[in-house]
């Protein structure tokens, strides 16, 4: 299994789309990015990063998130998502994520992703559902 070097970033655009924001906003005509989805897209982006880097036998899932939705994105804007590894301990890796809108922070905070061997955590599933 490979690691991320401290530093290493992704980049991901995204235009927001009617599905991406709140039923109960999109009744009022505020159509916008939720916060779930933004959380999401940042994940997204942050676990690309390490499928390019650990290797086809290994992937990886997010254990935490700490993040802050600063301003509202309305439905046809053109987003960046940005994910850069901030810290590695061992498999647990940490990054800095953000969503911009052109020069707007959208959103920002932490994310971490652990890195897991497909077989073991397949196993691992199986015994807690079994």
């Amino acid at each position: 299994m490979r690691l991320p070097n401290i530093g290493v970033t992704n980049e991901k655009e995204y235009i927001v789309k009617e599905d991406d924001s709140p039923g109960f906003l999109i009744r009022q005509g505020l159509g916008v990015l939720s916060t779930p989805r933004m959380i999401a897209l940042m994940e997204i982006t942050s676990k690309e990063l390490l499928d390019r880097i650990v290797g086809d036998e290994y992937t990886s899932v997010g254990i935490h998130v700490d993040v802050y939705h600063k301003n509202p994105a309305p439905v046809g804007a053109r987003l960046r998502f940005i994910s850069k590894v901030v810290d590695v301990q061992g498999r647990r890796v940490v990054f800095e994520v953000k969503c911009l809108m052109g020069n707007i922070v959208v959103g920002y905070g932490k994310h971490e992703r652990f890195i897991i061997e497909w077989e073991k955590f397949k196993e691992k599933v199986a015994s807690i559902s079994g």
